[in-house]
């Protein structure tokens, strides 16, 4: 059997995947009704190490999945939750292809990503530093977060023009953590917590 194709999400590069390790594990499921199921299903590790730069990635599937593509779970920082608008998250996917290669081309995606945040808060047309500044009269981010993003929309610029101010790959790294920051407020944190009050059957009024 060959080796199956994929995008490595170390290096960015569709490319072959050994097999170099897998492993089954049980452990404990909770159903609905929040009890320990009496038969929790299998899951599957597989570790693939990538033809082209050799680095190490970790995909997890479960015995009753049906057909669905497995989850990366190393590394663990490549994808965004899933209450992330896809115009939004498309941009992070792209910018994660190029961070190594290409720290300059993932500044500017990341402002990307920015721009596209803010198209879909319904932020009216302006400059990205307009803009994002609305995102916190409105109340959508504190004004920690202002800085923040400040901070990623400049170095967005960077990348994108002939200027002294490089990039390099250590910044992308301390990007990468403001941008999922940002997004962890202005998505995840509220869609977990309407999670939790549909769960438990509690109303915003209470």
């Amino acid at each position: 059997m060959s080796d199956p194709v994929f995008v490595c999400p170390h290096c960015g590069n569709k490319t072959p995947h050994k097999s170099v390790f897998s492993h089954s594990y049980v452990g404990d499921w909770y159903g609905s009704d929040g009890q320990l199921a009496n038969d929790p299903p299998t899951s599957y590790y597989t570790g693939y190490a990538c033809a082209t730069c050799g680095d190490l990635s970790i995909y997890e599937n479960h015995e009753y999945d049906d057909g669905s593509e497995p989850n990366l779970v190393f590394p663990s920082d490549v994808n965004l939750d899933g209450s992330i608008p896809e115009v939004v998250a498309r941009n992070y996917r792209e910018s994660k292809r190029v961070q190594k290669v290409s720290p300059n081309a993932f500044a500017v995606l990341i402002r990307r990503s920015l721009e596209a945040l803010c198209d879909d808060r319904g932020v009216a047309k302006g400059t990205l530093h307009t803009r994002l500044r609305s995102l916190a009269e409105n109340g959508e981010i504190p004004p920690v977060l202002v800085e923040v993003t400040d901070v990623l929309r400049t170095l967005g610029n960077s990348g994108a023009h002939n200027t002294d101010q490089q990039v390099t790959v250590p910044l992308t790294w301390q990007m990468d953590k403001f941008f999922r920051t940002l997004v962890e407020y202005v998505y995840v944190a509220p869609a977990r917590l309407k999670e939790f009050r549909e769960s438990v059957g509690v109303d915003e009024a209470e």
